[in-house]
Formats: structure tokens, sequence, C-alpha cells
């Protein structure tokens, strides 16, 4: 978690509409992802990353 906290700190920075868009963006891959193990981490990739804060 250590080195996520400067990236979390950049994110939440971004105004409201970049934070969805790069949310949407993630999604996307999810979606594509095909290793279930891989999709539930990218799935999840939003709210570890304060997106959805």
């Amino acid at each position: 978690m250590e080195v996520l906290e400067p990236v979390i700190a950049l994110l939440q920075r971004l105004p409201g509409q970049d934070r969805q868009a790069l949310t949407d963006l993630i999604s996307q891959f999810a979606h594509q992802e095909t290793d279930p193990e891989r999709q539930l981490t990218v799935i999840e990739a939003p709210e570890t990353l304060g997106l959805l804060a």
C-alpha cells in the first residue's frame, strides 16, 4: 500500500469528470480480461486507487 499512496493522492486531485473517465476505462479493461483472478483485481482497482471516493 505504501507504493500506492502517492498514486492515490495524485488521482484524488483529478477533477471528478476525469476520475470517472479513468474508472470507465479501467472497467473496459476489466471486461476484456480473461483470467478471473486478474479480472477481479482490475474490477477492484478504481476503489483501491481512491477513484470512487
